[in-house]
């Protein structure tokens, strides 16, 4: 077996994350006579229920602030840490404070008194944290509740390694949650992983130093949550913009050193371009982390299904060697169509599909280095229309693979965000994709870095995040060099 770990850091992953194992608690099936489609021991173990009965439990270290937990922070090691840490030996009054308990969320209590009529609807208003729609029991382990100090160390880059240390020392992060769970594995083959770099980069850079110190040769898929700031668009003068900047293209040359295939992804707020396209199936707040995760969620879930598919020789190594064949790309673009309608074209793809990576729709781009397609409840005539759009590209096999699955299941904790009735399935196509085009993002934070090093008036700025002129100059030539990895014809494609 090759089984999975999977690390999620920050509200926006964590809130994907839950709709993700939401959906893998969807492949569960509880007849003899039915076949589940996904291998779930790869990404599942037995675990404990809050009754202490087994079941079987994410494979997963979940990190964010200890408030965002939701009711799940009451079962956190920071809690069981308070208790230890009070001295046996003293025998005075002890007067201990506590807040009030959260109370239950409404999709819970719904689902808890559940009829025969099925899983009730939830109002998506009453989600308050990313706990309240999450349909697994997450074993012990898993809640790594980081304290609340955190949050005053957005795209603070030094602070947030600073911070993982001192909680790896604190609670033996390394040779404690994380090694039981690899040695829960018969033969662990390397990490899923989903962070947001505002507050998680610096922190998710320490922690995978620290696991490339000692599994070298275990595999890494990175999904990266960048910052809502636009380098191309953002002034040396906006203090905070210069540092989610700075901060975000340190994680881009993280990814590019310690995973073996990344995929960063822009911010909700950069999605304009995508818009229409979105829109004519979809009606999402832009501004909820709750509806965005779930669009995001769905085209990570079905562009990794491979690796966990029944009776697939798909892994995360075999993955990263397609699309990185080249040796010199491990930055990729996440896109697809969410929610295909009843009948489909060729034009429907093109039309539709959107590159949560770059912010562009696609329309006009076939110069690509490697694609690898999941198709979701596609029939024959749709799969005609969906071969001729791939057509469109003169890329063949094997440089470009697509596999067709069965429909995306939508649980009822998934977002009603759809523009009709809520359906229980979801027709879609998500792909993982290298392009030439990768280089126009990382030029834009190519200039802004250098733009930065070149003009005391940031000087403030990288000050706050404990870097000085040099390590900016370095920064801005490694990302010309990353830039330089995705060709020659990096320019044009910059001006068109």
């Amino acid at each position: 077996m090759r089984e999975i770990i999977y690390i999620q850091a920050g509200p926006f992953a964590n809130y994907a994350g839950t709709h993700f194992w939401n959906t893998q608690e969807s492949y569960f099936t509880y007849d003899d006579d039915d076949e589940p489609i996904v291998n779930h021991d790869l990404s599942f173990e037995e675990g404990r229920n809050p009754q202490n009965q087994p079941t079987l439990c994410p494979r997963l270290l979940t990190f964010d602030q200890k408030s965002n937990f939701g009711t799940l922070a009451k079962t956190s090691q920071a809690d069981a840490a308070i208790d230890a840490s009070l001295d046996t030996t003293w025998r005075g009054r002890v007067v201990r404070e506590t807040q009030d308990p959260i109370p239950q969320s409404e999709y819970h209590a719904r689902l808890e008194g559940e009829t025969d009529e099925g899983d009730p609807e939830r109002t998506d208003s009453n989600i308050r944290y990313w706990s309240d729609y999450s349909r697994v029991f997450f074993d012990r382990k898993s809640i790594q509740a980081v304290p609340d100090a955190l949050e005053s160390t957005e795209a603070g880059w030094s602070v947030g390694q600073d911070l993982f240390r001192r909680y790896n020392e604190d609670t033996e992060l390394m040779e404690g949650a994380f090694r039981l769970l690899v040695e829960n594995c018969d033969n662990f083959q390397g990490l899923q992983m989903m962070q947001d770099t505002p507050c998680f980069g610096g922190f998710s850079h320490a922690f995978l130093t620290a696991f490339r110190d000692e599994f070298l040769k275990a595999s890494t898929i990175n999904f990266s949550f960048l910052s809502d700031a636009d380098p191309n668009h953002a002034g040396i003068d906006n203090f905070l913009d210069t540092k989610r900047i700075i901060n975000d293209a340190l994680c881009l040359q993280s990814l590019h050193q310690l995973s073996d295939i990344a995929f960063p992804i822009l911010n909700p707020s950069r999605w304009s371009a995508l818009e229409s396209n979105l829109s004519q199936g979809l009606a999402y707040d832009k501004n909820s982390l709750y509806h965005t995760s779930g669009v995001i969620s769905s085209l990570i879930e079905t562009a990794t299904l491979p690796l966990r598919l029944k009776g697939s020789r798909e892994d995360i190594a075999t993955m990263a060697d397609h699309l990185n064949w080249r040796k010199c790309s491990r930055l990729g673009q996440l896109g697809g169509v969410v929610s295909l309608p009843c009948s489909v074209t060729e034009a429907t793809f093109t039309d539709l599909y959107c590159n949560f990576s770059t912010g562009l729709s696609n329309k006009g781009e076939h110069a690509i280095f490697a694609r690898r397609n999941v198709t979701r409840g596609l029939q024959d005539q749709d799969l005609a229309a969906f071969d001729a759009w791939c057509d469109l590209s003169s890329l063949r096999e094997p440089l470009i693979s697509s596999i067709h699955a069965p429909s995306y299941p939508v649980p009822t904790s998934f977002p009603s965000i759809f523009r009709h009735t809520k359906p229980t399935s979801m027709r879609m196509v998500s792909s993982l994709v290298t392009a030439p085009s990768t280089s126009i993002p990382l030029m834009g934070y190519a200039r802004f870095v250098e733009q930065t090093a070149r003009t005391r008036r940031s000087d403030g700025a990288l000050m706050s995040m404990d870097l000085e002129s040099d390590d900016v100059k370095e920064l801005a030539s490694a990302l010309w060099e990353m830039v330089d990895g995705y060709g020659n014809d990096r320019m044009d494609e910059a001006n068109d």
